[in-house]
């Protein structure tokens, strides 16, 4: 967790991310590693937060 200090106001930010790697062939492989990135930032938010997932796609 960071704060953040915006004029007088005082805000906690949280940041989960996923992402894949790789390359898609096919507008259905491109679909699918979109898919994948969602799964990893899910897993990432399951994880405690603050935390990014991820790695290469099966198209890579």
């Amino acid at each position: 967790m960071k704060q953040v200090k915006i004029l007088d106001l005082k805000f906690d930010i949280h940041i989960s991310a996923g992402y894949v790697y790789g390359q898609a062939q096919t507008p259905d492989e491109v679909y699918e590693m979109i898919r994948e990135a969602d799964r990893m930032l899910y897993q990432s938010k399951g994880n405690v937060r603050n935390q990014i997932s991820g790695g290469p796609s099966r198209y890579n």
